[in-house]
């Protein structure tokens, strides 16, 4: 008797786990049919060779016996809404597509992309089944799969601010900027009080795209004063001086020069604003020279971005050992930017330099990264 009563208990409890694992299971009722896509969110590169696609699922008690024809429409989301002939392009039978006799599945080439140079951020198209009769849209529990938004993932950078000081007026002749004795900051142009002069400028009020900037100078030294060379010179003037400059500018024609400061000249660049933890892949990029001599551990360069928690660690430093290194050959660098400067700023360079013939040249520099 006992024994009975052991395993009738055992026989309800059993009963009790199995009702509560039906709980958590979709009841689908026998001859139970749909039709979805197998996501209902799905990325693309906009730089991938391949056409969008996704897989189209059939559910039924039994395969179609012959070819099936499956319709769909196509909607926008109200923002970032990917543009036709812009980002994707559609194939001459979007609208539908067949699913083959005998197949649950099938994958369904819905538009081919397009990859151009324009950073416009990431962009959705979605794609929306129509009704079939005797099927029901979206799978049990994710009715959303009735639809599958795909999102075109940018892949070209977006600078959010640059120059290459093409927009900074120069002259055609090997002039120099009668820099102070002292401390300066800001330091101005001569143009300032001498409109008619031909001395590099050294400052500039943004007129167009290019970021504009200011200069400060902290002076260490009074030797060979009129020797400097500091300001926006152009190619005319760097070739027909090659003793001076070794090598002309490799992006554009103008570029900003320093040699034999006996100080430290700092450009503070105008504000960049659109920077912040959603920007992917953020980065400075910098074309800069060093002109072959002998550096000083004190010479170089150091580059930073300067936010309302101060400037941070460099982005960029380049001194001693490491000036000797590259000189004489132009430096085209990448340099991704930490989290802690995704923040609105301005690029700031320090650039040192002593009495003796060290230059240094960039000839552009920009923040850049995926909106």
């Amino acid at each position: 008797m006992k024994n009975s009563i052991h395993i009738f208990l055992v026989f309800i409890l059993l009963l009790c786990a199995c009702d509560d694992d039906a709980e958590n299971e979709p009841i689908l009722p026998e001859g139970f049919s749909y039709i979805s896509f197998d996501a209902s969110n799905k990325s693309v590169n906009e730089n991938d060779t391949e056409p969008a696609t996704v897989t189209f699922i059939y559910s039924s008690s039994t395969l179609p016996a012959q070819d099936l024809t499956i319709n769909y429409t196509i909607t926008f989301p109200e923002e970032n809404a990917a543009q036709e002939g812009v980002d994707f392009i559609l194939p001459s039978n979007s609208g539908s597509f067949i699913l083959p006799a005998g197949q649950s599945t099938v994958e369904v080439p819905l538009f081919d992309l397009v990859n151009d140079d324009l950073s416009v951020g990431s962009r959705s198209i979605i794609f929306n089944l129509s009704a079939v009769e005797g099927f029901t849209l979206g799978k049990p529990g994710e009715r959303e799969s009735k639809s599958v938004e795909i999102t075109i993932q940018e892949d070209d950078l977006f600078e959010f601010g640059f120059t290459s000081f093409e927009d900074v007026p120069t002259f055609g002749t090997l002039t120099t900027y009668p820099r102070p004795a002292a401390s300066t900051n800001p330091l101005p142009n001569v143009q300032d009080t001498d409109p008619s002069s031909e001395a590099p400028y050294v400052s500039f009020v943004s007129t167009g795209d290019e970021l504009g900037f200011t200069a400060s100078f902290i002076a260490s030294s009074v030797t060979d004063i009129e020797e400097e060379r500091m300001g926006v010179y152009n190619n005319t003037v760097a070739a027909a001086n090659p003793d001076d400059f070794e090598t002309t500018f490799i992006d554009g024609d103008q570029a900003y020069i320093t040699s034999d400061l006996d100080g430290e000249l700092t450009l503070t660049f105008d504000e960049i604003t659109g920077l912040n933890p959603d920007v992917a892949d953020p980065v400075l990029d910098i074309k800069f020279f060093f002109r072959t001599t002998s550096w000083e551990s004190t010479d170089g360069l150091a580059v930073y971005f300067e936010t309302a928690e101060g400037r941070g660690q460099p982005l960029l430093s380049v001194f001693d050992d490491d000036a000797e290194d590259i000189e004489g050959v132009w430096q085209e660098l990448r340099i991704p930017i930490p989290e802690d400067r995704l923040a609105t700023g301005r690029l700031v360079v320090t650039m040192f330099n002593g009495a003796g013939s060290e230059t240094i040249i960039i000839d552009s520099i920009s923040i850049k990264g995926i909106k």
